[in-house]
């Protein structure tokens, strides 16, 4: 009967360690999740601005195919110095202005988010008769904890010139 009750005391000492285990590494998890959820904040936010950067890129290029005259009507009006045909290039059409984004917050704060083309240009080569149109832009916001946090992207597409006879 001894014997009996040495086992039975040995199984409650390595049932209450084993619980002690389980409760510290409960609590490790816990931490470790709780300062993790600010970070994967911040990655969420930098892949929606890199998005939104894209989809600016992509929207310019989409405008230039189809207006390549525009393009090249406020790219002259920029060298002579006035360059707010060039920044509203892609956002002064009614087609291709993203329905309400002015109203857009971060989902993480109230903070607006500001999407702009940062940058385009046409890069010439006579030799080959190709152009290479470089698109640049931009997005940023100020996050939850006042830093502000911007993505740019940019996109450089080959375009090959029509001449006409």
């Amino acid at each position: 009967m001894k014997k009996l009750n040495r086992r039975s005391g040995m199984a409650l000492i390595l049932a209450l360690v084993f619980a002690v285990v389980l409760l510290q590494m409960a609590v490790a998890y816990s931490s470790m999740t709780k300062t993790t959820k600010v970070q994967t904040v911040q990655i969420d936010e930098r892949i929606k601005l890199d998005y939104l950067a894209q989809g600016i890129t992509e929207l310019a290029l989409l405008k230039f195919q189809l207006y390549p005259g525009d393009y090249y009507a406020c790219w002259e009006a920029f060298k002579l110095g006035n360059a707010n045909y060039l920044k509203e290039f892609t956002t002064g059409a009614d087609e291709f202005t993203i329905a309400n984004f002015g109203d857009s917050e971060s989902s993480f704060n109230n903070q607006k988010i500001g999407i702009q083309l940062a940058s385009m240009a046409i890069y010439t080569d006579n030799r080959w008769k190709t152009e290479a149109l470089f698109i640049q832009a931009g997005a940023e916001y100020t996050d939850q904890f006042g830093r502000s946090i911007s993505k740019d992207a940019v996109r450089i597409v080959s375009v090959e010139r029509v001449l006409q006879k």
